[in-house]
């Protein structure tokens, strides 16, 4: 602790910007004026089991009753700290109140109106979703708020989207559009919210698997209500899915990252290079010179020609990165 004067002087001024007396402090604390008034004129300390009182009474941390000396940095953070609650708090409460108004006004409406609560339970649903994204429902989360919101937001959305089915007597595409909303979700938010546990590296393996399930889960409600060849399209689907799950695979490995960058440009390369043919295999052919390379003849042979320049360069960049991996690790264990 600091010498006496130092210290009297600091409670002092303390005490003169509170506005207190020294018979209003000593009664706050419970002890006699004439203690207060020994603190300030140096001549002794007081009690350690009055540290936590005094602090309290003169709005001051211990450190800045023991160092005798005001603490700008942590009061200056203490500051930031309540102004941003009050900045949270109004983001939160003004278009919670505001939401609460409009939604008051259309049910007033709605009755005055037409008697019925008709197109009121649209805009309530509207309100939900609006509402799960400003201010969001995570001002009642204290831990897991990116999961907090993406649950609250997609439900509200499936919640909206269930609605407008109802009303437009639309139920055949509402289960679709729910797994397409879905499907957008995984692929945004599954690699943060994993970003952070022990399936960190696996995280584009798992959300592109997802998709994919999902995907499926999709072709088979529209097979419900939409003629078409099932089978193929599942295999059309896994075909595209390959290339993400086989390049998510090679980026979660340890191998060296021109290893991983010539794998990944050569498979998307021959996939590419492949898809219209698997598309005709499986859908019946759409064009029988799709793969004819001429380059003297670019207006019948133009996707061939093009195609076959793709999948030549990505070889080519590939074969070039691989060859720079090899080298590096040659060179790393020459060293």
């Amino acid at each position: 602790m600091t010498d006496k004067k130092t210290f009297g002087s600091f409670i002092k001024t303390k005490r003169t910007e509170k506005g207190y007396s020294q018979k209003d402090l000593a009664e706050m604390l419970f002890v006699t004026e004439g203690a207060v008034s020994k603190w300030e004129r140096g001549v002794s300390y007081p009690d350690i089991t009055l540290i936590s009182d005094i602090c309290r009474v003169l709005d001051i941390s211990e450190h800045e009753l023991i160092t005798a000396s005001t603490d700008t940095d942590t009061r200056k953070m203490k500051h930031e700290a309540r102004k941003f609650r009050v900045i949270r708090s109004a983001w939160f409460w003004v278009p919670t109140i505001s939401y609460a108004v409009a939604l008051l006004t259309c049910f007033i409406c709605n009755l005055a109106i037409d008697h019925t609560l008709s197109w009121f339970f649209i805009v309530l649903t509207a309100l939900i979703c609006a509402y799960t994204f400003v201010p969001t429902v995570t001002y009642f989360f204290e831990s897991k708020k990116l999961l907090s919101f993406c649950v609250s937001t997609y439900l509200s959305i499936c919640l909206l989207l269930f609605t407008c089915a109802v009303y437009t007597d639309g139920m055949s595409w509402f289960l679709t559009s729910c797994i397409g909303v879905l499907m957008g979700y995984v692929q945004l938010f599954v690699p943060i919210l994993l970003s952070k546990t022990n399936y960190s590296r696996y995280k584009f393996i798992i959300s592109f698997t997802v998709t994919f399930l999902l995907t499926v889960l999709m072709l088979m409600h529209i097979r419900l209500w939409q003629s078409f060849m099932l089978g193929n399209a599942i295999l059309m689907t896994a075909y595209g899915f390959a290339l993400a799950v086989i390049c998510s695979a090679v980026c979660a490995s340890r191998l060296n990252g021109f290893f991983k960058t010539g794998i990944c440009t050569a498979v998307s390369g021959i996939t590419l290079y492949f898809t219209n043919y698997v598309a005709n295999v499986l859908f019946g052919p759409s064009s029988s010179s799709s793969y004819q390379v001429d380059f003297r003849n670019w207006g019948q042979c133009l996707n061939g020609n093009i195609q076959f320049i793709v999948l030549i360069s990505s070889l080519l960049v590939s074969a070039v990165t691989l060859s720079i991996g090899i080298s590096k690790i040659c060179k790393k264990k020459d060293r």
